[in-house]
């Protein structure tokens, strides 16, 4: 069953409960496996069986909620890793070795020069499409580069070959073979690339066939087993211990404990019970449930987080430190060659020598090695990081977080946990911990106040001794009576305790010194006298401070948005080392900041639960930390699938390391590139009466291709 992708464009759409009926209408098409609106693009991404529905019921269906829709193109998301099935050599490979090792037979047999013209032909006619790579490279980049001038080399050789050949100058077959060469390294040059793009891909790869192949379903009402390819939308899925989930979906009945690793990183067993979503690629551990797929296929979580790194594999748009220079490279390549062959004939040295010099420097840089020993290593990177659960939404990111001077991070879910923690129980005298623990469960049971869901927890959690339990159970008892006899008892903050004038002298040192550990504090009274307190902290993120501190060793300055109160933060701030804080933020004082730190040499990055609270138009990276699969948060240049600031200093170090390994790389070519003119231009013609012949030059080019490709080292 074919599926494709398209992205249509919806106009005048606003407001999500437009976007919601569209997304119904559109979703209960025949066929429509998948669809999205998106309100900050007004697009809509739906995938569907061109079979069953195409683009005009879709679009008429749009139109039938009140808006207009049009298509916009997008490229379809293949399930399976497009390079998989190639095999090592290609036909059009084989035959053009094959048509070079007759040309070169036929360049030591007299009067062979049109059969060596027409074999030469079939090499061409083979490989066609390095004319149309050349002109195309011409009208997108307005500059020669690789192809252009490998067509240019293929040319020379041709015309040459024919004139001199139809002279009866035995050169003339030599000159074909050469250019036959230039036709075979040009497909062992895509061919290396093939191969290359195959192996750098492999972690995306990998995630692409980690779902299972089958799975047991409910079909005319009974189990049967199906393919996972063939499961629709709302169909029940049976889940059993050690299988692995092949759908996104929603569980319908039963109890499991689950393994979310695959796409969170997280190695803690997470319990599923009814209404709970679950993530294909997920493990069932324990117990068994009834799922209803809700998005199969590439429509997945996991299959959308690894196409986004295998988009940004494939980008090539890396801004490399001498990427400027090397538009220009092969327009110098170019001019030197003719420097070089002008020079020669000068000095006397006739036509044929004067030829063989220009190709074989022209040859010498024919390939496309300097643009791909960016692109190797940025599609060896993204599939690196979607490993550790980094996701770069763009090539972009990727190279500018590892430039970053400037990290303003939400302490919220990046910094602290969102969770208020019990830590401490403090009793007055004559008041038992069960009475207190009781009251305080009564009060804060049915609230939805942070504090009140962190004392529920506890109370729960907490094995209480025999004294507690009789207490509580006494109290307990009373149902109804117990309530109105807590009548007298309230739950205050300590600001309104001295508002009131309640007498707090014998607690306010313990009350100062809870406070000054960043801990909230919660007083319980009767009739105006203080019978407990109990504290909550917010923990820290276990590593977070060591993370923070190994940013600021890297030159990175960190500035915390806080949400807490005043002694909350500078105790925080106190523990991490922290010197720049903004307490409380409104929306309009981050965005200030934000501008002020986008200075022209600086990078910003904005780490954030939730990056589209805020305007990112002064943050030059955005970091949605704690994801999930969550893959379309507005403006965000990287997703973290879990709530680790340490995964954005691996980000950091990620990239920092892809650019200095670039550079070090793109420079050691271009002094090859300097030395191939050298040695093909100017030294080996002056050693030798006759220069080597450009095949040397190519030799020596795919040799430069292969280094390229094959030194791989791992990002650590």
């Amino acid at each position: 069953m074919a599926v494709i992708t398209k992205v249509f464009s919806i106009a005048n759409i606003s407001i999500q409960a437009s976007a919601d009926t569209v997304e119904k209408r559109v979703g209960g098409l025949s066929g429509v496996r998948f669809v999205s609106v998106t309100l900050s693009s007004n697009t809509m991404s739906v995938e569907f069986d061109p079979d069953i529905c195409d683009e005009r019921t879709i679009i008429q269906t749009v139109r039938s909620c009140g808006y207009d829709a049009y298509t916009k193109e997008m490229p379809a998301v293949s399930e399976e890793n497009p390079l998989a099935s190639e095999s090592l050599f290609s036909r059009e490979l084989i035959l053009s070795a094959v048509c070079a090792l007759v040309l070169f037979i036929l360049s030591f047999v007299p009067h062979t020069f049109w059969v060596s013209l027409a074999v030469s032909g079939v090499a061409f006619w083979l490989n066609f499409p390095m004319i149309s790579e050349s002109f195309a490279e011409l009208i997108q980049k307005k500059l020669p580069g690789a192809a252009s001038i490998r067509l240019s080399a293929y040319l020379i050789t041709l015309v040459c070959g024919i004139i001199l050949g139809a002279r009866g100058d035995r050169n003339g077959v030599m000159f074909l073979f050469s250019g036959c060469a230039i036709v075979l390294f040009s497909a062992f040059e895509k061919k290396l690339i093939s191969l290359s793009r195959q192996s750098a891909a492999k972690s995306v790869s990998d995630i692409r066939q980690s779902l299972p192949k089958t799975a047991s379903v409910y079909q005319n009402r009974r189990e049967t087993i199906a393919a996972v390819n063939e499961i629709t939308e709302n169909q029940i899925i049976m889940i059993r211990p050690d299988d692995v989930i092949p759908a996104d979906g929603r569980v319908v009945r039963g109890f499991a404990t689950m393994n979310e690793a695959a796409l969170t990183g997280m190695e803690t067993p997470v319990e599923k019970s009814e209404g709970s979503y679950v993530y294909a690629n997920s493990v069932c551990l324990s117990g068994s449930v009834e799922i209803r797929a809700e998005k199969t296929g590439s429509a997945t979580a996991m299959m959308r987080l690894a196409s986004l790194a295998e988009k940004t594999g494939y980008d090539d748009s890396f801004q490399s430190p001498f990427k400027s220079f090397g538009r220009y490279l092969m327009v110098y390549i170019a001019i030197a060659a003719v420097i070089a062959a002008g020079g020669w004939l000068f000095s006397g040295k006739d036509t044929v020598f004067a030829l063989n010099v220009l190709i074989g420097v022209l040859c010498s840089a024919s390939l496309r090695t300097l643009a791909l020993s960016s692109e190797n290593e940025v599609m060896n990177a993204a599939g690196e990081a979607m490993k550790n659960h980094v996701i770069f939404r763009s090539v972009e990111a990727l190279e500018m977080v590892g430039k970053t001077d400037y990290a303003v991070i939400e302490q919220s879910g990046c910094i602290s946990e969102d969770d208020l923690t019990v830590s401490d129980f403090i009793c007055a005298e004559g008041m038992s911990q069960g009475r207190l623990e009781y009251i305080a469960y009564a009060l804060e049971s049915r609230s939805d106040r942070p504090f009140a869901r962190a004392i529920t927890r506890y109370l729960r959690s907490r094995r209480m001794d025999a004294t507690d339990i009789a207490e509580f159970t006494r109290l307990s008892r009373k149902g109804r009576h117990a309530v109105q006899s807590l009548s007298s008892y309230r739950a205050l903050t300590w600001e309104q305790v001295t508002q009131e004038n309640i007498e707090h002298s014998e607690w306010e040192k313990t009350v100062v010194s809870l406070r000054n550990e960043g801990k909230r504090v919660l007083i319980f009274t009767d009739n105006d006298q203080i019978i407990g307190v109990i504290a909550a902290v917010r923990p820290l993120i276990p590593g977070v401070g060591d993370t923070l501190k190994t940013l600021e060793n890297a030159g990175v300055e960190v500035w915390m948005f806080s949400d807490a109160g005043e002694y909350e933060t500078k105790s925080a701030s106190e523990k991490l080392g922290l010197e720049h804080v903004l307490v409380q933020p409104e929306k309009a004082e981050k965005e200030r900041l934000l501008a002020e730190l986008d200075l022209e040499d600086t990078i910003t990055a904005y780490i954030s639960r939730s990056p589209e609270e805020v305007s990112q138009e002064d943050a030059d990276i955005t970091v949605a930390i704690g994801t999930g699969a969550e893959t379309d948060i507005p403006e965000a240049g990287i997703l973290l699938t879990r709530s680790r600031l340490s995964d954005f200093l691996y980000a950091f170090r990620l990239s920092k390391l892809l650019n200095e390994r670039i550079a070090r790389k793109q420079l050691a070519i271009l002094i090859y590139h300097a030395a191939a003119v050298l040695l093909f231009g100017f030294i080996l013609p002056a050693m030798f009466s006759f220069p080597l012949p450009p095949v040397i030059a190519l030799i020596c080019a795919c040799a430069a291709l292969c280094v390229v490709i094959k030194t791989k080292k791992e990002f650590r």
